[in-house]
């Protein structure tokens, strides 16, 4: 692709580039630029020697990165293989998983749970004594009614940063499983989990908004480096599609949404109810754009084309709306719940300080709604096949959600604690999510890498390895490029952008001329990087050099050169490797016959592993037992990577076609073996009720299939210029005879019907038809049952059959000749009857023939479905109950959407709402928002005792995670859902 050239171009001269500035350093002897380049923090990009190299030194680490990722999709050592769900092995490594993060169970931010124990907050309005957690003693009587509230801090808090990190982690690990293992039985529940992400950037965002009031166009331009910086790039490099991985244009459609909401009148924010007004508008806006069929989705993305492309089968217009809509209220229910948090936070904690009696009742009163909606989607919707529940995920996915907060929050003692294992996954799920395309899995996630061919366990721990290592590169890389070129001045953010841009399309205008001149080669985009690195590495000495060596480099400590050489290279084609998961090309039908029959044991999972890569055996091998299975020997050409197919390839490969077989019972035989692949399990199975003699046809899978019988060539002619015809010309016809002609047919007779044979058949070839012939399968002689076929059908007869018909040129006329001896000639014994074969004979014939029409049925692309419209997915109904329940958690002001509002009237004696005052007046004196009118907000100024943090958001990164510039305070971290925010209740 043009775009790979042109990132080969690019990131090469930066690598050049960046290898003459070490040289230089070196050999000077002045290393404080080599230095810098590894301080862990990063400092915004200033013209300087050491600056340069800093950012030449990244760029060439992450250019190395892309190109190892070209290499996996492109040209990796071994074929890649290909998909295969093992149920057992899949629930072992969950199971696993959790039992090994058990023994990374910490106290979350590394603090003593709820140290601060003798202290409580007394506010009036209660009439029970405050008493300590964790069995301090109670505080002393008082004389007038006190409620308690049981302390907090940031790390102890629902949802603390600790916390979303480990729900992230093995949300992410399950995600990948299921694509690593296509372990579509789990898919609704990974329909879930990412709702629960969308759901975080909802809650995430509104928290930072809310708490840092910053709408500014740095903040907005951070966001939008953090979220699509590494996918601008493999669409670049790898040349693929940005609605491949719609992970990205989904959070950042919904980071739009929630800053538009946010910024928009942004003072009714801090009005108790202006701020709810406001969101319930939104909430309409999302009712009328995707519950109701009113053509607004249409018009507001108008630009959106309707033509097939990668990730898009029926144009990004469709796609769009079908991501978008699986989780359209997500993002708005986290808003909410963000809005609700700290009454949400204030209401546990008070909750907390009751009697034990009194806090376990009230707990379980909020939880047995909860648990009672949980059990009815479990039961009803959850069950759904795959396209039901897509209809539906979007009005359920928050039952689960919200049932799953409240129980890991249920207690302080859960909240306190989080596995760090998990903790270090969820670090880099946009990362982890973006690489599993290309270097876990490959073939846009369709294959798998393979490096360690015939050992498929050993090859899946050393490939996550290595798709693990390269994932955290990544995640650190991007947020220290952004450190040095997205800092907090916009400006500098803007020349940053449009230096990217002018480097970008400067690389491909010279990738575009190199393929109009028809050059391009690994060599000449070597010369072109090596001639772009050497000018920018001139430049750049010229214009710094001396002032970095007279007046030295503030950004370098001086100290001994590191011995290490910038990583880096050409992300350019290589010249061998097996060569992308593609359609094979014509010039595999040499190879295509040329496989053998390999007996396995299927209990032992090393044989297993030899014939899945060594012969391309798929299917299901998880029966213990031996078997024989057919295989391909390895051509010497890599493109051609031969493998059985399943019936979904087979779909899709043939979806809206046709294929006609025309022929004796062998060539029936193939084509029932095509039914069985298609779903129809039955096919050929033996039944008196069906005429031998007949012809047949299905509709299996969308896709129709026809058999005419046809055993005589002269047969064979008239059906054949039948078929062509017809008004719709077949994707493919397949055909076979020859046998009957040696019982029943006079020689001359059989030379005019195959003379007449070849010419309908060449007729089919210039009307661009396809047809493949079948040479006859093996005779077993002993086996013959009639004294006529014993004299005339043995196999040397048959071999002179299959010699008359390639020397008149029936083979030659053929696009494809499906060699029936190259399968069954190992298993002539199992011929029951001399000519015919158990059905898994003509399952191997069939799985040569399925590998043909890679090159013989070009790929369609279907017009779009006219049912697959914007607004088919809409749902007036479930759509007004989702309005409903917003305006309840809105209006209501609590974050369970009901559940919990008469709990707290009975328990504490104040609805969630009349809590707002108090739980907001802290949160708003610690950032310096608009003070919180109300009684409650007085006597927290008043009765001002304790220090307690509560965090508003758990999504905000470490400072040490963030590699903000040096100059910079750490910022809120723009992280896959990013932003977590404390408050301090006092």
């Amino acid at each position: 692709a043009t775009s790979s050239v042109a990132a080969a171009i690019l990131f090469g001269s930066v690598g050049v580039a960046c290898a003459g500035m070490y040289v230089r350093c070196n050999v000077a002897g002045d290393v404080r630029a080599i230095n810098a380049a590894y301080n862990p923090r990063a400092s915004p990009l200033t013209f300087s020697y050491a600056s340069v190299y800093t950012l030449f030194h990244h760029i060439t680490v992450f250019g190395a990165i892309l190109l190892f990722a070209y290499m996996a999709e492109f040209h990796p050592p071994y074929p890649h293989s290909e998909k295969s769900y093992d149920r057992d092995q899949f629930f072992f490594l969950t199971f696993l998983l959790i039992f090994a993060a058990c023994f990374t169970v910490r106290r979350n931010g590394g603090v003593t749970f709820l140290k601060d124990k003798d202290k409580v907050k007394k506010v009036k309005g209660g009439n029970e004594a405050a008493k300590l957690v964790d069995g301090a003693p109670p505080s002393p009587p008082s004389r007038e009614p006190v409620s308690a509230t049981a302390p907090a801090s940031p790390h102890n808090d629902v949802l603390s940063r600790d916390q979303t990190e480990e729900w992230k982690g093995w949300m992410q690990f399950m995600f990948l499983l299921y694509h690593y293992y296509h372990a579509e039985e789990v898919y609704n529940s990974i329909r879930i989990m990412i709702t629960c992400y969308v759901w975080m950037t909802g809650f995430g965002n509104f928290s930072f908004f809310y708490l840092k009031q910053d709408y500014s166009a740095v903040r907005v331009l951070q966001m939008l480096w953090r979220l699509n910086f590494l996918v601008f790039f493999l669409c670049l490099s790898q040349g693929t599609t940005y609605i491949l991985y719609y992970i990205c244009p989904l959070h950042t459609f919904f980071f739009g949404m929630v800053y538009v909401s946010m910024s928009t009148m942004r003072s009714l924010n801090y009005s108790k109810y202006g701020l709810r007004i406001k969101l319930a508008c939104l909430a309409f806006f999302i009712f009328l754009t995707w519950d109701v069929d009113t053509g607004l989705f249409q018009l507001l993305h108008f630009f959106l084309g309707r033509t097939p492309q990668l990730g898009a089968g029926v144009g990004v217009m469709w796609e769009w709306y079908f991501r978008s809509t699986l989780d359209h209220w997500s993002t708005f229910l986290g808003m909410i719940f963000a809005a609700n948090f700290p009454i949400t936070s204030l209401l546990g904690r008070r909750l907390e300080a009751l009697p034990p009696a009194q806090h376990f009742i009230a707990k379980a009163a909020i939880g047995a709604p909860l648990l009672v909606a949980s059990y009815y989607w479990a039961t009803g919707p959850f069950l759904q096949g795959k396209f039901d529940y897509n209809a539906t995920n979007c009005y359920y996915g928050f039952v689960p959600l919200i049932t799953y907060i409240y129980f890991r929050n249920i207690h302080p003692t859960l909240r306190s604690y989080s596995l760090n294992m998990l903790h270090e996954i969820g670090k880099t799920t946009l990362e982890t999510y973006l690489m599993q395309h290309h270097i876990w899995l490959t073939s846009n996630a369709k294959s798998l890498l393979t490096l360690v061919p015939g050992w498929p366990k050993v090859n899946f721990l050393v490939v996550t390895a290595i798709y693990f290592f390269v994932s955290r590169r990544l995640y650190k890389l991007t947020l220290y490029l952004r450190g040095m070129l997205m800092p907090d001045n916009v400006g500098t953010c803007l020349r940053s952008l449009a230096a990217i841009l002018g480097a970008v399309m400067a690389s491909y205008c010279a990738a575009v001329t190199l393929d109009f001149t028809g050059v391009v080669s690994l060599i000449s985009i070597c010369v072109v990087a090596v001639c772009g690195g050497t000018a920018l590495h001139i430049y750049i000495h010229t214009k710094t050099w001396k002032t970095h060596v007279s007046k030295g480099s503030p950004e370098a400590a001086a100290g001994e050169a590191l011995p290490r050489l910038p990583s880096g290279g050409l992300p350019a084609a290589a010249l061998g490797g097996a060569g992308k998961v593609a359609a094979l090309p014509k010039e595999c039908g040499d190879f295509a016959n040329d496989g053998q029959w390999v007996q396995v044991n299927t209990c032992n999972e090393f044989q297993r592993g030899v014939v899945q890569i060594d012969y391309g055996v798929r299917g299901d091998l998880s029966d213990c037992g031996g078997r024989s299975v057919w295989g391909w020997n390895v051509p010497d050409d890599k493109r051609c990577r031969f493998v059985q197919r399943n019936a979904k390839s087979v779909k899709t490969a043939l979806a809206g076609g046709q294929v006609v077989f025309v022929g004796d019972s062998l060539t029936r035989n193939v084509y029932h073996a095509l039914c069985r692949v298609l779903g129809d399990t039955g096919a050929g199975a033996y039944s008196t009720d069906v005429e031998p003699h007949t012809d047949i046809t299905k509709e299996l899978a969308g896709v129709h299939l026809e058999f005419r019988w046809a055993p005589l060539a002269s047969e064979q002619a008239t059906r054949l210029a039948e078929v062509l015809k017809q008004r719709a010309a077949p994707d493919a016809i397949v055909m076979g005879g020859g046998l009957w002609d040696t019982l029943h047919s006079e020689k001359d007779i059989h030379e005019a019907g195959i003379k007449n044979l070849i010419k309908e058949m060449r007729a089919a070839d210039k009307a661009g038809v396809p047809v493949v012939w079948q040479v006859p399968t093996t005779i077993n002689d002993p086996a013959l049952n009639s004294e006529k076929k014993r004299g005339n059908m043995t196999e040397r007869e048959v071999q002179k059959v299959r010699d008359i018909y390639k020397a008149k040129g029936v083979l030659s006329s053929a696009r494809f000749v499906l060699d029936g001896p190259s399968f069954t000639s190992k298993r002539a014994a199992e011929s029951y009857d001399g000519v015919h074969y158990p059905a898994y004979v003509y399952d191997a014939g069939v799985q040569i023939l399925l590998n043909a029409f890679d090159w013989l049925v070009p790929e369609k692309y279907l017009p779009p479905n006219s049912q697959n419209e914007p607004g088919k997915n809409a749902n007036v109904f479930l759509g007004a109950m989702m309005l409903a329940l917003s305006f309840v958690g809105l209006f209501f002001f609590d974050g369970y959407f009901g559940a919990s509002v008469l709990v707290s009237k009975i328990f504490l004696g104040q609805t969630p709402s009349e809590l707002y005052a108090e739980a907001l007046a802290p949160v708003h004196e610690k950032h310096g928002l608009p003070a919180v009118a109300g009684e409650a907000a007085a006597v927290f100024k008043k009765n001002n005792e304790t220090d307690e943090d509560v965090e508003m958001s758990g999504l905000l990164l470490k400072d040490n995670d963030c590699l903000v510039p040096d100059h910079t305070k750490p910022t809120p971290s723009l992280s896959e859902e990013p932003l977590r925010k404390e408050t301090r209740a006092h």
